[in-house]
């Protein structure tokens, strides 16, 4: 930063004193060394001068706006470094809000502000989106790991939030206890449902494509139109579970095999609803 310093002291009092010598015998030193000077009449002299004096102040002028622009675009970089800072500043401190908010057990309405929080945080920056799928996730398989249906509000709202769109390392909800939950239309793209008690649940359309699915209990659960493509569904209970014609299962899986009873396709598009009670 001193040699920074010292650079542009001495190019300010360069320019200065290119300045102030223009207005004075540099340009007659500068002709002087020219060839056919000393056969210049005095009004051609006096006219050569001024246009070199005009050149040199231009030359300063050059400078000038190099050294301006120079300038500008430092100052441009040095307020994005700040404006990146500021916005990581923001972020961490909306991600401890939002936490602190989800471990309010007093009341929902913190909690279900907690989530939103980090929902719309993972939309402003994506960066951020495989921590925001960890900690809705945790608070999902917590919230969910009893027997009571329906989901509680926060916990539906969270799991809203996670199956309405793909996550870089998909959601973490292995174990979790979502009997008769209504996950029609989710998007499951590598999620983790290892172990998960999915009992009666409505999966229609829903997409679970390299989803592990191994030793996930979902009997009884509806997986018309579901894509299952490269799902892991290795000591997967299915027996009574319901399929058509449209669900696309992975390769070499024979779903008489397990249990499941399959229609023909009759809606292949289904309108998503959020998290609940199957009905």
């Amino acid at each position: 930063m001193t040699i920074r310093r010292v650079a542009l002291g001495a190019g300010v009092v360069l320019l200065v004193a290119t300045v102030v010598l223009a207005f004075g015998p540099l340009p007659g030193l500068l002709l002087d060394r020219t060839a056919g000077a000393a056969e210049l009449e005095p009004g051609e002299r006096i006219s050569a001068e001024s246009d070199l004096r005009g050149a040199l102040l231009q030359a300063v002028g050059g400078l000038l706006l190099v050294a301006g622009a120079v300038t500008a675009w430092r100052q441009m970089l040095i307020g994005r470094e700040q404006h990146t800072l500021s916005r990581r500043v923001a972020v961490t401190d909306a991600f401890a809000r939002a936490v602190e908010q989800l471990a309010d057990d007093k009341a929902v309405a913190p909690r279900l502000g907690g989530v939103y929080s980090l929902d719309r945080i993972a939309e402003d920056d994506p960066a951020e989106r495989a921590r925001v799928a960890e900690i809705l996730a945790a608070f999902v398989r917590e919230g969910a790991a009893g027997e009571s249906a329906p989901l509680p509000r926060d916990v539906a709202a969270a799991l809203a939030v996670l199956t309405r769109q793909d996550w870089p390392d998909g959601a973490d909800l292995a174990g979790a206890r979502l009997a008769d939950v209504r996950l029609r239309g989710a998007r499951l793209v590598r999620a983790r449902l290892d172990g998960a008690d999915l009992r009666g649940a409505d999966l229609t359309c829903a997409v679970l494509t390299g989803a592990r699915l191994d030793g996930a209990d979902l009997r009884r659960a509806d997986l018309s139109g579901a894509v299952l493509r490269g799902a892991d569904l290795r000591g997967a209970l299915l027996s009574g579970g319901r399929a058509d014609d449209a669900t696309r299962w992975p390769e070499g899986f024979a779903p008489g095999e397990h249990g499941l009873v399959v229609r023909p396709a009759t809606d292949p598009v289904q309108e998503r609803s959020g998290p609940g009670p199957a009905p």
